[in-house]
């Protein structure tokens, strides 16, 4: 699969703006001969959860049909994250188009953090999608926190995670250490494309260095020349910019045919130990 990442400076209160700029991005990927292109989340809105209500857009709508008529144009997949309106309520949702121009998948960001939830509602399932050039899953970016949301795309057996995200600057060192855990974790490629710019509501910078990151066992196991580190197959600064990476989902397919982790998990032991843990709380309560 080759990838187009937009690492996009996603501007409060310029939709028109930041359109424009995602579709010319969009214009180069097809150039460049891309098989799907991702967008950050919120993408034409940035993070303004204060004005949701005024500058959320509707699934479909104006929005997603600008971005389907490129994919048409171009015969390519693009995924890309919205602000979303459905009746009284807001999500932070990515959508999957596909090379007809229709929406495939769309994904509400499960995880908020407590102030969000004041403005937004949270999901509540998963998304994953097969495509010609391998199945996909949907996260956004405050998701990679919570291993749980990456293990439901792995029992899914998804090859790609895509994870359009705005994150704040001083989380950058805690999240470039989930996303390789979370490739480790689950085996696959992860792309992980973040906005940049500055949230002037808030008062941060998002962090940028959107990356594309491997779990490395696969790797070593793959390649003569595989150094520790390496499971980093690109990485961005905090500018506005574009790049193309080229996956090789065939390949991983094969490794975990022999090695995934899938037929080694014990889900009747987790739940029964959960719940004995909840019996054992609740005789704790009782008897204080």
């Amino acid at each position: 699969m080759k990838v187009g990442i937009v690492q996009l400076d996603c501007k409060i209160n310029r939709s028109d703006s930041n359109m424009r700029r995602a579709e010319r991005y969009i214009e180069q990927a097809i150039e460049a001969g891309v098989d799907l292109v991702c967008l950050p989340e919120a993408f034409l809105t940035s993070g303004n959860i204060l004005e949701v209500a005024d500058v959320a857009v509707v699934i479909p709508g104006a929005a997603t049909e600008a971005l389907g008529a490129l994919a048409r144009k171009g015969g390519i997949s693009i995924i890309a994250g919205l602000l979303e309106k459905d009746g009284d309520a807001y999500y932070s949702t990515a959508v999957l188009i596909g090379p007809d121009g229709a929406i495939g998948a769309t994904y509400r960001r499960v995880h908020c953090f407590e102030m969000e939830r004041k403005y937004l509602a949270c999901g509540d399932q998963f998304a994953c999608i097969d495509t010609p050039h391998g199945r996909i899953g949907l996260i956004l970016g405050y998701d990679l926190n919570f291993p749980e949301t990456c293990r439901a795309l792995y029992q899914e057996k998804v090859d790609i995670i895509f994870c359009p995200a705005l994150i704040p600057e001083q989380f950058s060192y805690v999240t470039n250490q989930l996303l390789t855990t979370r490739a480790i974790e689950n085996q696959c490629f992860i792309v992980f494309v973040s906005g940049v710019g500055t949230n002037v509501y808030a008062g941060f910078n998002y962090m940028g260095e959107s990356c594309v990151v491997a779990d490395p066992l696969f790797l070593e196991d793959e390649l003569f020349d595989f150094v520790d580190g390496g499971e980093t197959l690109l990485r961005l600064n905090q500018d506005e910019q574009f790049q193309v990476i080229e996956l090789d989902v065939g390949r991983l397919q094969r490794y975990r045919e022999t090695r995934s982790l899938i037929g080694d998990t014990q889900p009747d032991v987790y739940l029964n130990s959960w719940q004995g843990i909840h019996s054992r709380a609740a005789l704790s309560g009782s008897n204080s």
